[in-house]
């Protein structure tokens, strides 16, 4: 059959009856990544787009935050930068709310193509969005679905997401696939910022879930646009017969999907789907995207080489928690030194690892690189223990965490002694525990009791706002200064 449309075209090219052939690009998890010395991003990612030239141009969200640079202005360069690449579609990642939705909607008014998201209403900060909008491309009607992830909750503190309603792919598709079939469009893309596989972690039954359970149910859809998870599919068939693609993170690539799609069909008018990753190492700079990136990329060159600490010892990721992580303990001191809290808990944020010498402000970022709050609970000895119980069972991972300002020197059911008094807590006391926001909701379902504890307890007034990278900064300009008039003192620094 492919032959035989395949010589109509030659023979007829003026025919509306031949089927076409339409490329789609797509990106997801860019992270802030504009390309430097260190590696590619969205600015070799816009000239690959220019040679390809798509039809349609959807990115699958968490472009905002990620990076130093675009720290600078709150992912605002990125979104100008992604208007100006040409994108078609945006769909928001969870990351895209971490500045709170206030900021969201301000920066999806910045983008000019279209902002999809069928499974999320905000009614506070009202956003432009739709659930999903038809494209008309070489004559073939391309409907495109777009759906955030529903578990913000579990990741972002609830006053960043006043006025915000989600609700869950399988309920957002089921509402909204009835409309995309009366419009009769010719093929049916679902854009989503989730991998092919959902953690039961995530889901109130504890259930793994997976886009191949998503695609048989809906098997309308002819092709899933993923993201979310890091992971990179080239393209590959789910049952019952969706196409899925996940282009590679942090502005590393992208991907091109090829559509063979006959309008004039009677029944299934796609008749075939292919796709590859596209190499963007060693592409030029888009000298589009240069007037956008340049100024806000030497404005973060700048600002990252700012000392500010003088650090004798090194500085790295917490591997498990059966040895003490002086990063881990750092962290813990400096959100209860900000938060006025009594103890901390706390891993570390990130896997960069830094040498004893002067630490630059992007260096900083790098330790901490998510905008992220600080909570303050007054917590119960019995409350502590019960949470001291669910980080044992992750002692010997990285989901582990570190704590201070209290010991528990006779095991975890023994007397809890305040650090600062070296007094033990009476039962009935309180005593204030500094959380980061991502933990205290549970860390994507990995601390489900901390979660349910932190969420039961109205928290104490007059705690000040602070981000907990601003808190790390403070801490170590006080007790490390950088002496005055003092050099780059770490090998191979500037």
């Amino acid at each position: 059959m492919f032959l035989l449309f395949a010589i109509s075209g030659v023979f007829c090219p003026g025919l509306d009856a031949a089927p076409k052939t339409l490329t789609i690009l797509q990106t997801t998890d860019i992270h802030g990544s504009i390309g430097d010395e260190k590696g590619p991003g969205l600015l070799q990612i816009a000239d690959a787009a220019e040679s390809i030239k798509p039809d349609l141009w959807i990115d699958c969200g968490d472009l905002m935050q990620g990076s130093f640079t675009a720290t600078m202005d709150d992912g605002a360069s990125m979104m100008k930068a992604l208007t100006a690449a040409g994108c078609d579609v945006f769909v928001p990642g969870n990351h895209d709310f971490d500045y709170g939705v206030e900021t969201l909607a301000k920066r999806l008014g910045i983008f000019r193509g279209t902002v999809l998201a069928a499974n999320m209403k905000s009614s506070v900060y009202p956003m432009k969005t739709s659930a999903w909008k038809m494209f008309e491309r070489q004559g073939v009607k391309i409907a495109v679905i777009g759906i955030v992830p529903p578990y913000l909750g579990l990741w972002i503190e609830p006053e960043r997401l006043t006025g915000l309603e989600l609700e869950s792919p399988d309920a957002a598709l089921e509402r909204v696939m009835p409309e995309v079939m009366a419009a009769k469009p010719d093929v049916i893309v679902l854009a989503i910022h989730l991998g092919e596989f959902i953690a039961g972690r995530l889901n109130p039954d504890g259930k793994l879930r997976s886009m191949a359970a998503l695609s048989a149910k809906f098997p309308q859809i002819d092709l899933i646009l993923a993201g979310h998870s890091h992971q990179t599919e080239p393209g590959k068939r789910l049952y019952p017969g969706a196409w899925f693609v996940q282009a590679p993170p942090l502005g590393a690539g992208c991907a091109r999907i090829t559509v063979e799609a006959d309008p004039a069909a009677k029944g299934d008018k796609v008749l075939s789907v292919t796709s590859n990753l596209v190499e963007i190492n060693g592409r030029p700079e888009s000298k589009k995207l240069l007037p956008v990136l340049d100024p806000v990329r030497k404005q973060a060159a700048e600002a990252g080489r700012k000392p500010v600490a003088k650090l004798d010892f090194e500085l790295g990721p917490m591997k498990n928690g059966l040895k003490p992580n002086r990063l881990a303990e750092l962290i813990c001191l400096a959100m209860a030194e900000a938060a006025g809290a009594d103890a901390a808990f706390s891993g570390t944020l990130s896997n960069y690892k830094v040498s004893p010498g002067t630490l630059n402000e992007r260096e900083l970022f790098l330790l901490a690189p998510y905008t992220d709050s600080i909570e303050v609970r007054s917590l119960s000895p019995a409350r502590i223990r019960a949470i001291l119980r669910e980080l044992e069972t992750k002692r010997k991972t990285d989901a582990c965490m570190m704590y201070t300002g209290f010991t528990a020197p006779d095991g975890i059911d023994g007397a809890l002694v305040l650090g600062k008094t070296g007094k033990p807590i009476p039962e009935t006391g309180r005593i204030k525990v500094a959380v980061n926001t991502y933990d205290a909701h549970g860390a994507g379902g990995r601390y489900p009791k901390l979660k349910e504890i932190m969420e039961s307890v109205k928290p104490p007034n007059n705690v000040p706002d602070v981000d907990i990278r601003d808190a790390l900064r403070a801490y170590l300009k006080k007790h490390y200064p950088v002496p005055e008039k003092s050099g780059r003192q770490r090998n191979g620094g500037k």
